[in-house]
């Protein structure tokens, strides 16, 4: 079953669809970095997880948040 939308400019992309859009891809430091946070290697993996799978306004909350704690230390 497909669901088809209006293609009128400027109309909402559905959350389904989104989700395709935005990929989060961790390199090493930001495994020391989740390491460093949480404390544990379990936690962050956990975190990871968390964001990989989370809708793309949340990836993107977390890689800024991310972003900022490791500029702030």
């Amino acid at each position: 079953m497909r669901h088809e939308h209006p293609k009128a400019p400027g109309h909402p992309i559905p959350p389904h669809e989104r989700k395709g859009l935005v990929k989060i891809e961790f390199e090493s430091g930001d495994w020391a970095l989740l390491n460093e946070i949480f404390g544990d290697e379990d936690t962050a993996a956990a975190a990871m997880e968390i964001i990989k799978d989370a809708p793309p306004e949340i990836q993107v909350l977390a890689v800024q948040l991310m972003k900022i704690i490791e500029e702030v230390a």
